[in-house]
């Protein structure tokens, strides 16, 4: 890639990780932007240069769409193992000395997690004591070093999604963020201020459009604009030219602003692949996807899971009380729809980490290409495998959900319209 492409805040952030990388005496860093300040642009420079040297680079990120947008990037609890249920004395399942990872780990020269944000502090911090005790076999030095002397460079925006606390308050929210982590006080803190995205409408109006709305979207997150309803509550009024008010039905025209001639269109690939709905809550998508379902053409296939208690011998007496058709109306983040109906051309969107190597990760979006008894098969309309043709199977999801009196775990196909 061309250092030349770089903005004068880029280059300057590169030249600082390549030194840390060169002087290799460790260090913490964090490039705070907001989205389109080009982050991503600086992972990939950084990774391609360094390992056409030969150096060893781990990207990771805490999604699984972010993930893919790094050259051999995979999901942070993937890559190094991390339990998905941590807490503050957790660790990763690596085994010193004697696996493949902890070798890989010991001749790493960076490591790059983007939208470090996402992820609650104590990932960090069981990455941090692994690699303290990984590289400190040898080197007693590096136990007293954070990440046992590893560069480290973090990326995201704190105005965007932070740690998700069920039923958490604003006060759980913020404890559970990497910037109250004991790893932070040792964090250089990089910045990016340019947008990257500014510039790119057809025409000077769109460009000036752009901007207003990249400014707006910056001030909510800087809490500039706000009505205080309480300490955990804010109001934010919506400017009129991209409200849709004053209407009985709201799916009908969030559908038809959304998605034009989506009847005509709804075949074509790159139309698909430029939209989307996001909704707050689970009823709504399930909402606006019945309605969406309705509009396409062709006979509609109808997936039911198997749901079942897990440990049931040892719990008997749950099985009287919640029985099968219970568990079958139980949703969550994550967790495909007992019932889920599809047709061919429908969009849909992977809800787990499936295969990275063929680009199936949470959050890919693709769109059916064939309803089968057993299996799905669609093709992949975002990222970088994009036009791939996959199969999805069935697999066995068991949701960590405290709010639940049990386990329980459902065979259904990982994905929602």
């Amino acid at each position: 890639m061309s250092l030349a492409k770089f903005t004068q805040e880029q280059a300057s952030i590169y030249k600082v990780i390549v030194a840390a990388v060169e002087q290799e005496h460790g260090g913490v860093f964090f490039v705070n932007g907001f989205g389109g300040s080009g982050k991503t642009f600086i992972w990939n420079t950084l990774t391609c240069t360094l390992r056409s040297r030969g150096d060893v680079v781990l990207a990771v990120a805490s999604s699984g769409i972010a993930s893919q947008l790094i050259p051999g990037g995979r999901t942070a609890h993937s890559r190094f193992v991390i339990p998905l249920d941590c807490n503050e004395t957790s660790t990763c399942n690596i085994i010193q000395g004697s696996s493949n990872l902890a070798n890989l780990l010991l001749h790493t020269k960076l490591i790059i997690w983007d939208e470090a944000p996402m992820a609650h502090r104590y990932c960090f911090e069981a990455l941090d004591k692994t690699l303290r005790d990984i590289c400190g076999k040898d080197n007693i030095d590096r136990q007293n070093k954070h990440f046992g002397g590893k560069v480290i460079v973090f990326g995201g925006d704190f105005r965007q999604t932070l740690p998700v606390i069920p039923r958490g308050s604003r006060q759980d929210i913020v404890h559970s963020s990497l910037n109250s982590s004991y790893i932070w006080d040792s964090c250089n803190v990089l910045t990016l201020t340019k947008n990257m995205r500014l510039g790119t409408g057809r025409n000077e109006a769109e460009n000036l459009d752009i901007a207003e709305f990249a400014e707006w979207i910056l001030k909510i997150g800087n809490g500039e604009i706000r009505d205080v309803v309480n300490d955990e509550e804010k109001d934010i009024t919506i400017p009129d030219d991209i409200l849709i008010k004053n209407v009985d039905d709201p799916f009908q025209p969030i559908v038809d602003s959304t998605y034009p001639s989506f009847t005509d269109q709804f075949a074509n690939h790159e139309y698909i692949r430029h939209r989307a709905i996001l909704a707050p809550t689970l009823d709504n998508v399930a909402s606006v996807n019945e309605y969406m379902l309705s509009l396409l053409p062709g006979e509609e296939r109808t997936y039911l899971s198997s749901d079942n208690i897990l440990n049931q011998e040892s719990n008997s007496h749950l099985g009287a009380i919640y029985t099968t058709e219970f568990l079958n109306t139980i949703t969550g983040s994550g967790l495909p729809y007992h019932q889920l109906k599809l047709k061919v051309g429908e969009p849909i969107m992977l809800l787990h980490n499936n295969d990275k190597s063929l680009g199936l990760c949470n959050g890919t979006r693709l769109v059916v290409a064939r309803l089968c008894k057993h299996v799905i098969e669609a093709t992949i309309i975002s990222g970088k495998f994009a036009g791939e043709r996959v199969i999805i199977a069935r697999m066995v999801l068991s949701p960590s959900d405290s709010r639940l009196p049990f386990k329980f775990q459902r065979r259904q196909f990982p994905i929602v319209m």
